[in-house]
């Protein structure tokens, strides 16, 4: 629990015990102390006279906050012992709302506003929850939001959210995967909810599963991460120290050791071209540059099957396709033979980390094939709609890869499948998915100078919240408000995009 104390040798031993009793306060706020908490204020106030220390502990044993006055400590050195607060206020990796309420008291004493107090103690919780699992939930009569999974057990699980939502309501739980895919859904119901002390128009949720959790909801690997940890041999070791990753098995053929690689988080600095497709320009600091897009389709080398799903590879554990794998064999041989016998005659380039374009734009051919054989078996209209935007977006990377490659038809063609796909499925999409699809056929319609087209999804999002249904924290209003802006910039900048001028998918 030792977290190294800030020096304050400067100060005054008044200010000293000031400090000190803030310390003791702070370990002690959130109502409960064990005798390595009692320990851990011993050694941490330290540096203040004995007797004070002695009178400290006397009170702390009691379990009581030492009594405190407003502090006349210089601001530099206060902030210095209101980040140490901050610290070890989440040093036992939690966070109750008396001991956010001791801290803005402390702070308050120390003469900071409580929007500089709010700051440290929000990027203290951020610190505390950032690797937490994540998910998704859509809330009966309220949308779709994004949560962090505060707790989760077999029986229910806890979440933030900026609303209450109605008390007994229907709940579906996505949990989120480490692709940023998402595990299959858990019906679940509303248990209780409190609105926070500490936040306004926040409140804490409960949920109950009512269904039975099973390893394709993602809820046992969370539970028991030692059973479903990545075994030793199934460890990728890159040669760009800026991937990681781990090799998975086809459920296709049954082909192993297909290497999945992965781009470490925040590693690269990234720009969207004119269609919001992402780009790699350069490493963010000191990790090997990597252009991720060359990546980022998966093919089994033994069948030609290729996706960018990581759940659509049979990983380290006892996990079941997401799709009937008989059905797919029905000639998929045949589907896939040429760019299989293609991809063969340079493998081991396309299986490396160091994928050339040319392999790169192999792999998506054989992705847009994988996924539009896994839509013509699939029965379910949702799934349908997911695997054609995959097909859409691998058609956009695509022509990111051909207009780099100065091949501006090729690079227009993936455009209009692209267009295409948009354009069948647009009608069927609801929500936050019709949102990015809006604005996918709205940056080509402009690209294409097919004013009309755009006309009409300005006027779809024009009308899609007026009559401000949606709820202003959910991501559909995130979603729709992104949408709205980008719609607005980009046809501004209509004049600047002129195909038969630009060299790139950039505005210069």
């Amino acid at each position: 629990m030792m977290q190294q104390v800030p020096d304050i040798s400067f100060l005054s031993d008044e200010e000293k015990l000031w400090f000190a009793k803030a310390i003791a306060g702070m370990v002690v706020a959130d109502g409960r102390v064990d005798s390595a908490e009692v320990e851990f204020v011993k050694v941490a106030i330290g540096f203040s006279r004995r007797e004070d220390v002695a009178t400290i502990m006397s009170i702390i044993k009691q379990n009581q906050i030492p009594p405190l006055g407003v502090s006349k400590i210089e601001s530099k050195a206060s902030f210095t012992m209101l980040k140490f607060l901050a610290e070890i206020m989440v040093v036992d990796h939690k966070l109750s709302e008396s001991e956010v309420l001791f801290f803005n008291q402390v702070g308050k004493l120390l003469g900071f506003t409580s929007t500089i107090l709010e700051r440290l103690w929000k990027t203290a919780r951020q610190e505390l929850e950032k690797n937490l699992p994540r998910g998704v939930v859509d809330v009966e009569g309220g949308g779709r939001y994004k949560i962090t999974l505060l707790n989760m057990t077999g029986k229910h699980f806890s979440f933030r959210l900026n609303k209450a939502v109605t008390p007994n309501c229907r709940i579906i739980l996505h949990v989120g995967k480490s692709n940023g895919s998402l595990w299959d859904p858990v019906q679940c119901r509303m248990a209780k909810q409190h609105a926070e002390k500490i936040e306004a128009e926040t409140y804490l949720i409960s949920a109950t599963y009512e269904q039975p959790i099973a390893e394709i909801h993602g809820i046992p690997q969370i539970l028991d991460p030692e059973k479903y940890a990545p075994k030793e041999d199934t460890v990728l070791h890159p040669r760009l120290n800026s991937l990681h990753g781990h090799y998975v098995k086809c459920f296709v053929c049954g082909t192993e050791k297909i290497p999945f690689y992965r781009l470490r988080s925040r590693s690269m600095v990234t720009k969207p071209n004119i269609f919001g497709v992402v780009t790699y320009l350069k490493s963010a600091g000191n990790l090997d540059f990597c252009n991720f897009n060359l990546l980022d389709v998966k093919v089994c080398p033994g069948c030609g099957f290729a996706s960018k799903d990581y759940g659509y590879f049979h990983a380290n554990f006892n996990d079941r396709p997401p799709f009937d794998v008989e059905r797919f064999k029905q000639g998929w041989g045949q589907k896939i033979q040429s760019k299989l016998q293609e991809l063969q005659l340079q493998q081991e380039s396309c299986l490396s980390d160091n994928r050339p374009i040319d392999m790169a734009i192999l792999a998506n051919r054989m992705g847009v094939t994988s996924m539009t054989k896994l839509v013509e078996i699939s029965d379910d209209p949702e799934t349908r709609n997911v695997l054609l935007r995959e097909v859409a977006s691998i058609h956009m990377v695509q022509a990111q890869f051909y207009m780099e490659q100065n091949l501006r038809d090729k690079a227009e063609s993936e455009l209009r499948s692209a267009q295409k796909i948009a354009n069948e499925i647009f009608e069927r999409l609801i929500g936050v998915p019709s949102l990015h699809a809006a604005l996918l056929l709205f940056r080509i319609a402009i690209y294409f100078k097919e004013l009309k087209d755009a006309g009409q999804i300005m006027r779809f999002t024009d009308n899609y919240n007026k009559d401000g249904q949606l709820s202003k924290g959910s991501d559909e209003y995130k979603a729709y408000i992104v949408t709205k802006n980008t719609i607005k910039n980009t046809y501004d900048d209509r004049e600047l995009i002129d195909r038969e001028k630009m060299s790139s998918f950039f505005l210069e």
